[in-house]
């Protein structure tokens, strides 16, 4: 059954007629996303904002999903993005993984999108956020 919500999260991710309002209703009570562009977001309000702002940075854009590994109420989401920025910038075949944990009604409570942002924020204008940069900048390294 968690595979087919995961499934349900990208359609609704994917479609043009989809808001916020029908991705939180997969989320749980007090779920929690961690994103590589946003850092820890927790609470249900905070993520809402989250996926609004999400929708600022993203213009368009299609998941394509590969494979779909379950364990317990674990979801494992392996595939690739193509997308744009509201900057104009495009990339295709960006790789994503994304970790989604469940709670017993099926409901998401746990989010890690692992997404390579490289594809989108090297050489794009200076007015896009670029978080290398700035992680470079606060002394934050890889090591």
């Amino acid at each position: 059954m968690s595979v087919q919500k995961a499934k349900r999260y990208f359609e609704l991710m994917d479609s043009a007629d989809a808001g916020t309002d029908e991705v939180m209703e997969l989320y749980g009570d007090d779920p929690v996303v961690h994103s590589s562009r946003a850092g820890v977001v927790s609470g249900r309000e905070n993520i809402r904002q989250f996926y609004n702002d999400n929708s600022e940075f993203f213009t368009g854009g299609e998941h394509h999903m590969t494979h779909f590994h379950e364990a317990g109420g674990t979801v494992v989401c392996e595939g690739y993005l193509d997308g744009e920025t509201r900057v104009g910038r495009s990339a295709d075949g960006v790789p994503l993984c994304d970790v989604m944990e469940f709670d017993e009604d099926d409901n998401i409570v746990a989010f890690r999108a692992y997404l390579d942002y490289r594809g989108y924020v090297d050489d794009v204008p200076e007015d896009v956020p670029n978080v290398q940069a700035q992680a470079e900048a606060d002394g934050v390294s890889d090591a």
